[in-house]
């Protein structure tokens, strides 16, 4: 083997590991951005299940008779 085959080798080489390395952190860097927006979208689906949630429970104890709609509390 001569030096010449050793250096191809050896470029060959660092270009796959940095192919790799390029392509990992773009997928890092997308996965970061995505799961960011995700979060975001999460966050306000949460919010608004909870405010649906809520809303319902307080009409059923409006119902009840155990809550004013006024004043929120026991009559």
């Amino acid at each position: 083997m001569t030096l010449d085959a050793i250096a191809l080798w050896l470029g060959y080489g660092v270009m796959i590991v940095a192919g790799a390395t390029m392509v990992l952190a773009m997928l890092v860097v997308a996965g970061l951005v995505i799961n960011a927006k995700i979060g975001l979208i999460g966050k306000y689906l949460k919010f608004n299940h909870d405010l649906k949630t809520l809303r319902a429970t307080m009409r059923q104890l409006e119902a009840e008779g155990k809550v004013s709609k006024s004043t929120g509390v026991k009559p």
